[in-house]
């Protein structure tokens, strides 16, 4: 399996805070099966020079390559950014931000409200030739409480990720499903913070997506991570718009 959001760099944001926390990310990223990893620092626009990020996360990927070196821990990664929603995307050369050599490039948005421009910023983004990965579409009460919104961004180009831990965790359980069963959510990723906050748990995600779903869906989500890291093109279906009746989206 492949994680392509998470904050296991060192030192850098809110993730791990030493060397030693990410090595024991790391490891315990491989013991769920996790063979791959982006390292997605959050990055914003708006409270950081683009050119000093880019040198800090050098200067931490660095540092955790001579600990794996010594450690003897084989694992494939590349770096990214969990890049803050802002209409500056289009000004600025966002390239170093995308996951490696790739043009996918994670984009989170303000929680509470939408943000102004963001169907427009995806579309310019998409024209330009970078596909956005929409980071943890579960928490953004703009999409569960009009899904549509969710499947406009979809039918432009834009992928959507999920956070594993709210398939394990989260009262909106029942809507991720509902997502990846409209195959509007390609991507599982960890997210993970750190081993007791936020641990790398995709094994049990998949799990309860294999039991619910069906391994057709487990497979297709690996398989999409697969071919992001890759930098190819996912085949992206022609999906049906949801509708509600009753009160509930089907």
């Amino acid at each position: 399996m492949i994680d392509l959001h998470c904050h296991i760099l060192p030192a850098i944001d809110d993730g791990a805070e030493t060397v030693s926390d990410s090595i024991d990310l790391l490891c315990e990223e491989q013991k769920q099966g996790v063979d791959s990893i982006v390292f997605t620092p959050h990055f914003n626009f708006e409270r950081t020079n683009l050119h000093d990020f880019c040198l800090a996360r050098e200067h931490s990927m660095q540092s955790l390559n001579k600990a794996l070196t010594q450690r003897n821990i084989d694992i494939s990664v590349k770096l990214g950014a969990e890049v803050y929603f802002s209409v500056r995307m289009l000004d600025e050369d966002i390239e170093p931000l995308c996951f490696g050599d790739t043009n996918y490039i994670l984009v989170e948005f303000p929680v509470n409200s939408r943000p102004y421009g963001l169907s427009r910023t995806m579309e310019d983004l998409i024209r330009r030739g970078y596909i956005p990965i929409l980071a943890h579409v579960e928490r953004y009460p703009y999409f569960s409480e009009n899904v549509n919104e969710l499947y406009d961004l979809v039918m432009k180009g834009c992928l959507a990720q999920v956070n594993a831990g709210a398939i394990i965790k989260s009262h909106a359980s029942s809507l991720i499903m509902k997502y990846i069963k409209w195959e509007m959510v390609h991507i599982i990723s960890t997210d993970c913070h750190s081993i007791k906050k936020r641990p790398p748990n995709m094994q049990e995600a998949f799990s309860i997506i294999d039991k619910r779903l069906g391994s057709n869906y487990k497979e297709w989500l690996i398989k999409n991570s697969i071919d992001v890291f890759n930098g190819r093109y996912i085949d992206m279906p022609v999906i049906k718009k949801p509708r509600k009746f009753l009160g509930k989206w089907i």
